[in-house]
């Protein structure tokens, strides 16, 4: 049976230059020792999906850079913003990864959406980006299709940051749900796993590539957990095998004392 190889890679939260920090570690080393992984991992020729927050800074220094480091590591990718992103600066700079709101990839389609809105952490699908979704769904037909946006559409449990879930979720999920090619939603912006449904959809979750959030707590925190991606094999009869995996040795801790950024 054919598979079509996928990984994701979220919340990169690039700075202005190598050296910026977050929290206690440097966003471009950690995404560097992810994009090695993924290689010792045996997996490195996979397509990449970065899931949003490509940028900590919305500034064009951090999308050039990915730009290059990409290049630099012979990488295929698709992109989607989150709330740190800025989509114009995105556009201009990711000049060797232009923005396919629909790709293929075997006998699969990934459909990407926008789910930030300026000046705001909280997820929302415009009713614009409502108006394509059923259009770029119909250009997937007879292919399994893989839905993919920054916020995630459910509360997790994680008291301050269920409040940055997107806030009309119940639209785009009577659209998907309506689509029987639709296997999957995959979302970023939670810096945590979760695996599990959104009403009768299957909804993951993955950790970012610097730092991770605490589960199930009530105000902002940082947990201890390393650098991590998640990986798919897309099956060509639609059905879904995924993980997550996380970087064993990376040499720099979070600052789990930090209060925000």
């Amino acid at each position: 049976m054919a598979v079509s190889k996928l990984i994701q890679i979220t919340d990169l939260h690039l700075g202005e230059g190598p050296q910026s920090v977050l929290a206690g570690i440097r966003p471009l080393d950690s995404f560097k020792a992810v994009l090695h992984a993924i290689n010792d991992y045996g997996r490195g020729d996979d397509l990449l999906l970065l899931s949003g927050d490509l940028s900590g800074t919305s500034s064009a220094e951090s999308y050039i850079m990915l730009n290059q480091l990409l290049k630099d590591y012979d990488k295929q990718a698709v992109w989607l913003p989150g709330n740190h992103d800025n989509v114009e600066l995105m556009e201009q700079h990711l000049t060797d990864y232009p923005s396919y709101p629909v790709s293929e990839l075997g006998n699969w389609g990934i459909l990407t959406l926008d789910s930030s809105q300026p000046g705001t952490p909280v997820g929302h699908i415009s009713d614009e980006e409502l108006r394509l979704v059923d259009d770029r769904l119909n250009q997937l037909a007879g292919k399994s299709i893989l839905v993919t946006m920054h916020h995630c559409p459910i509360a997790l449990g994680c008291q301050w940051l269920d409040k940055q879930r997107v806030n009309n979720p119940n639209s785009l999920y009577d659209l998907l749900a309506s689509h029987n090619d639709v296997k999957l939603v995959v979302t970023g912006h939670v810096h945590q796993q979760y695996d599990g449904l959104w009403g009768n959809l299957p909804l993951y979750t993955t950790p970012s590539s610097c730092i991770q959030f605490k589960q199930h707590s009530k105000d902002f925190a940082i947990s201890d957990q390393p650098p991590g991606y998640r990986w798919f094999d897309l099956e060509s009869n639609g059905t879904v095998k995924t993980g997550v995996e996380f970087i064993r040795n990376f040499d720099q801790y979070p600052d789990t004392d930090n209060a925000g950024y």
